[in-house]
């Protein structure tokens, strides 16, 4: 334990208060009665989100919300900082505890939220996984064609992941056994073939668990198809007239060469599309992915 800490904490205390600091901190338990009350009397405070309070909510009726510290705060005797959360004890009919600050001046406002957020990312790092950007990205695309079994074609913000709490990280990345694996192989690939790494790995990763039938996950094999595709449309190799991997490769080499966004969707459909047709030894020169959001299933490989 940090010594700092220690020589800080005194005797336990319901509450903190300091007159000459104008703070006043304690504990409290807030049920959806008091959590309106409180609304009710603000005067002003940001606009809603109401992504962030449908969140919250879920959490909250789930019984995930647990008292970590961040604290409701009053300025002047007004509410500047907590009104998603109670909002969403309100709309969820549950109480919850949180952390109770209050301070005399109202403009402290200003100063609230300016440093960064921890998301999923940071969560993953601390608990010692390597790559943790690129694993966290992977992770939200898998994790929402897995659910929905599509990507919305556009694919960029939640069209092309699922959002995952913080505190549900660790479970997702323990449904994904080897993702470190994909992203090992795809971060050698990015040296030449600058997708983004996140979508890259994902569809390899999904291509990888399509022939887990013939060589478990986790192990590695010279005749792992997964890796053969992927070591043709990143590196360009053995891509003759007529394979369907080609078309893929050079349409995107056209967009990154002309700095356009390129969406998981387009990626990883296209992807699939072209490794179905590679696997079944069809033929073809042009590369069709469309806006149909739908991933579509993989053909196994045999052999």
């Amino acid at each position: 334990m940090n010594t700092a800490i220690q020589q800080t904490r005194l005797i336990p205390s319901p509450y903190y208060y300091d007159p000459q600091e104008g703070v006043y901190i304690t504990i409290r338990t807030i049920d959806p009665v008091i959590a309106k009350e409180l609304l009710s009397g603000q005067t002003k405070n940001r606009k809603i989100s109401k992504a962030t309070v449908q969140k919250y909510k879920e959490f909250m009726k789930l019984g995930q919300w647990v008292l970590n510290g961040e604290p409701l705060i009053f300025g002047g005797g007004k509410l500047i900082d907590g009104q998603h959360r109670l909002t969403a004890c309100v709309e969820s009919g549950k109480s919850f505890r949180a952390v109770w600050i209050e301070l005399d001046e109202e403009g402290v406002f200003k100063t609230l939220n300016q440093g960064k957020r921890r998301n999923g990312s940071d969560v993953l790092s601390v608990f010692g996984h390597a790559n943790s950007t690129n694993v966290f990205s992977s992770l939200c695309i898998l994790a929402r064609i897995d659910k929905l079994g599509e990507l919305g074609y556009q694919g960029f913000g939640n069209a092309g992941r699922l959002p995952i709490p913080n505190h549900e990280v660790e479970d997702y990345v323990s449904k994904y056994p080897h993702l470190d694996v994909s992203i090992r192989k795809c971060d050698a690939w990015y040296r030449q073939f600058r997708l983004k790494k996140g979508p890259l790995a994902a569809l390899h990763y999904l291509l990888r668990r399509s022939e887990a039938h013939r060589v478990p996950m986790g192990e590695e094999s010279d005749d792992l198809k997964s890796d053969a595709f992927m070591a043709s449309l990143c590196l360009g190799m053995n891509l003759e007239k007529g394979n369907p991997i080609l078309p893929l490769r050079n349409s995107l080499l056209r967009q990154m060469s002309a700095n356009e966004k390129i969406s998981p969707h387009y990626i990883i459909r296209g992807g699939i599309l072209s490794y179905n047709a590679w696997i079944t030894g069809q033929k073809s020169n042009v590369c069709r992915v469309g806006r149909i959001t739908k991933i579509p299933e993989i053909v196994k490989a045999h052999g």
